[in-house]
């Protein structure tokens, strides 16, 4: 029976995330991580099994603090289209500083197993989070009428396709972080304007 050491999981998790944005995906390896750890690489290997079901569960730790800072921002005492604005980018900015971690990792041929607990974690976050920014868009646009039938969509799809877009902007970009953000920064003024004063 392998020897269980405590609190080792949660100790591999912060070493390997580290890993994964100071090298990348393809950089990081089980050895020097073990080392780092000052445990064995079998001793590293019953906890992860392998570097791909590794990064699985350190994205799952980013995506559920992820998720958690951006509900809490929506859930914030300020103005909704502020709310609204700084949710985005918030999830834009994110999103652009994994950029690169996972586009190695997908560029591998990994992918998340649909029936996962992580890839079920990431589903229940994504529908809690569009529920939300749905709402939030819903009273932002409050007063667009022609908007109603995209804000009072039961189906949350107008927060779907925005938070959707973001993320294919962001993998899809090209190397001009500036111009991406400047763009992302007027899609979202736009999508979020500030009321009339």
């Amino acid at each position: 029976m392998p020897k269980i050491i405590p609190d080792l999981s949660n100790r591999i998790l912060e070493a390997a995330s580290h890993h994964f944005k100071a090298k990348g995906y393809e950089a990081t390896d089980m050895k020097s991580l073990a080392v780092e750890l000052g445990i064995s690489v079998g001793a590293l290997y019953n906890y992860h099994p392998s570097k791909p079901e590794l990064f699985v569960a350190v994205a799952a730790r980013w995506k559920a603090d992820l998720t958690s800072r951006l509900l809490e921002n929506l859930a914030s005492p300020y103005p909704a289209d502020q709310r609204l604005r700084s949710t985005l980018m918030m999830l834009y900015e994110n999103m652009e500083a994994f950029t690169g971690i996972w586009r190695e990792f997908l560029s591998t041929g990994e992918r998340f197993a649909h029936d996962s607990p992580q890839n079920q974690g990431f589903r229940r976050d994504n529908k809690e989070l569009n529920q939300r920014l749905q709402a939030l868009f819903q009273e932002v646009w409050a007063q667009r009428p022609e908007a109603l039938s995209l804000v009072k969509d039961p189906q949350d799809r107008l927060a779907q396709i925005v938070t959707g877009s973001i993320m294919q902007l962001v993998m899809n970009g090209h190397d001009d972080h500036p111009g991406t953000r400047a763009f992302v920064e007027l899609w979202v003024d736009f999508l979020a304007p500030a009321p009339p004063q």
